[in-house]
């Protein structure tokens, strides 16, 4: 009676631990971490390690979002048992800090870079940008961190020699939109021009209730600054690169061959009536073709 009485213990202690190394369900459920930039900044960020490990995939949302944009990735790579995941708050966004700096392509990257060295990622790397985190990952890859690039409907500035006045006034302008006292309503009108034919009213919902929440200096800076031109070398990144894109965020007709000139090693996927977040609203499509893309390596 007493062995059994013990075996029934051990049993249940076993079942205990189990229940509470379990990984969470949600992405809202992982716990939330924080590393320091620049001796002030605040960043914060959520990651799942898996002892097993060999590649890491950090997720790196866009302008005016947090991290819980991912939220499907989460729930499709959780189990992943050869993948860390990642996921940021850049500064000015969600639960980081939003100091008053110049949010540059080469602060947002260093605050990215600043989490990874803080948990030693030192396997193959995959960092996917949305939007915004894009050209954050490229300031990345460009300033030597190594890694594949997965572009979810990336934000561009082509300053390759050809552009008109009339293109450069235009980037310009819309780097200047987000100036005034008015930035919310902008950023409002801003959220109403992503969605597609097709974009769920949950998804606007998101958009509409997060990015008008970024502090008018933040998104003033960030648009200014992203539209330099020091930001834009044409020089091609030879690492491999996905692209996804919509033909809703008004693609130029040559978009595919621009890519294939920045991308050499690129694999190529232009939608047509999906809204700018294509991770959200085409997740199994998306979250498939990120397996394969990383299964490759």
């Amino acid at each position: 009676m007493k062995n059994k009485t013990h075996l029934i213990l051990t049993l249940l202690v076993g079942i205990l631990l189990a229940g509470c190394a379990k990984t969470p369900q949600l992405l809202s459920d992982l716990k939330s971490e924080y590393v320091t930039l620049d001796d002030s900044i605040s960043i914060h960020y959520k990651i799942r390690h898996h002892p097993h490990a060999t590649k890491t995939i950090c997720f790196v949302h866009g302008f005016g979002c947090d991290l819980n944009t991912w939220e499907r990735q989460y729930e499709s790579f959780r189990d992943e048992e050869d993948m860390n995941l990642v996921f940021i708050d850049l500064p000015g966004h969600g639960k980081s800090s939003k100091p008053h700096v110049e949010y540059t392509l080469e602060f947002y990257s260093r605050a990215v870079n600043k989490v990874l060295d803080k948990n030693n990622v030192n396997s193959i790397l995959f960092l996917v940008g949305h939007s915004l985190g894009t050209p954050i990952c490229r300031q990345m890859i460009l300033s030597g961190r190594k890694s594949s690039l997965v572009d979810v409907d990336g934000v561009y500035c082509f300053y390759d020699g050809t552009e008109t006045p009339e293109y450069v006034e235009a980037v310009q302008q819309f780097g200047h939109a987000f100036d005034g006292a008015n930035c919310n309503q902008v950023i409002k009108g801003f959220v109403s021009s992503l969605a597609g034919p097709d974009t769920s009213q949950e998804i606007t919902g998101y958009a509409m209730n997060v990015m008008p929440q970024t502090p008018q200096y933040v998104a003033s800076s960030t648009m200014q600054n992203l539209v330099q031109r020091q930001w834009w070398p044409q020089t091609p990144i030879n690492t491999k690169t996905m692209v996804f894109c919509t033909q809703n965020s008004g693609l130029d007709p040559d978009n595919r061959q621009k890519m294939e000139r920045l991308y050499p090693q690129l694999d190529y996927i232009e939608l047509t009536t999906c809204g700018h977040f294509i991770h959200m609203e085409q997740y199994d499509m998306f979250n498939d073709k990120l397996k394969h893309f990383i299964n490759q390596r």
